[in-house]
């Protein structure tokens, strides 16, 4: 038997909680009211997501690399601790279950593929940047550099350059100007973190090198504040570099993404600061003591602006209990 096809959605802003709400009511057959609040919430979610991000006032013209976009901004919620693992998952979810509703697969989210399934078992899965990959997406960046001639492309690679080197959020190393590297040597974090609140980081000499790149770039391309060419609003950047990573993805085949580079910064600072492979690239194992490992883990945390530890977790792997 065929399947019928249902007109998907029928309201156009589902931002508006009636209209979230009415279209929970739809697709929740079982009609239990906490489920169809929290099947409103997440399809407001989205909404919100479109139209701030693309500009879309229907979910239903959103394709599956935008919502590839949505699944990576999940993940970086739950990573800064701003969304528990629970909430992450209920919200796949409901917004799989409107997709069923609407037979449309193609807008389904897999938790397991992004790394947002919930428990501990799931803290050991490698979403770090591979080198190979991140020297593909940093060539294609500078090819596109040459052959453009659009100063925005070099400025992208040396974000990501600040995201792999030194640990930074999106927003920060956007932000970054190069006059956070005070003379001490610590690098004062402030612009873009979360609650504007300031971390310190000793910096190493291929990090201030890498400062150093950033503050000449900047004076040759006149860009006054940071590496967001002037003019330019933060979100107008966003999307440029989002669109940027799918043009890359699309003529590559692979699945770069942002945060990932933050992910191999922490690891590559556990094996720097143990001599060893974090567990997440070693089968989950442990080779010091965990007295040891959480203090590093610790180290870790401050350096990224998490401050927690179970947070850290998900990107070197592990579940230290100590």
């Amino acid at each position: 038997m065929s399947k019928i096809k249902r007109n998907f959605i029928g309201e156009k802003d589902l931002s508006r909680k009636a209209a979230s709400f009415r279209l929970a009511m739809q697709v929740v057959k079982s009609g239990n009211e906490e489920t169809i609040q929290k099947s409103a919430q997440s399809i407001r979610m989205l909404a919100n997501f479109a139209k701030e991000e693309y500009g879309l006032k229907n979910i239903s013209r959103l394709d599956s690399l935008q919502m590839a976009d949505f699944a990576h901004r999940l993940l970086e919620k739950r990573e800064n601790g701003e969304i528990s693992a629970g909430h992450t998952t209920n919200i796949i979810s409901s917004l799989n279950t409107v997709f069923t509703h609407y037979y449309r697969d193609d807008l389904k989210i897999s938790a397991k593929e992004y790394g947002l399934n919930r428990g501990h078992r799931f803290n050991n899965i490698d979403k770090s940047v591979s080198a190979d990959i991140h020297n593909k997406f940093s060539d294609f960046l500078t090819k596109s550099y040459i052959n453009h001639g659009d100063a925005r492309y070099e400025a992208l690679r040396l974000q990501v350059e600040l995201q792999r080197g030194i640990g930074l959020r999106f927003k920060e190393s956007a932000l970054f100007s190069g006059k956070e590297l005070q003379r001490n040597g610590n690098l004062n974090i402030r612009k873009g973190t979360k609650g504007g609140q300031l971390r310190r980081v000793q910096s190493t000499e291929k990090q201030r090198e890498l400062v150093r790149e950033v503050k000449d770039f900047r004076k040759e391309s006149n860009l006054k504040t940071s590496l967001i060419p002037d003019g330019m609003s933060f979100k107008e950047w966003r999307h440029f570099a989002y669109n940027t990573v799918k043009e890359f993805n699309k003529e590559i085949g692979l699945k770069y993404n942002f945060h990932g580079e933050r992910h191999h910064y922490a690891q590559s600072r556990y094996k720097e600061l143990t001599g060893y492979e974090p567990p997440v690239k070693s089968n989950g194992e442990t080779f010091i003591d965990k007295e040891k490992d959480y203090q590093i883990r610790l180290i870790i945390s401050e350096e990224l602006g998490h401050h927690r530890v179970d947070i850290t977790n998900f990107y070197i792997g592990g579940d230290n209990e100590c």
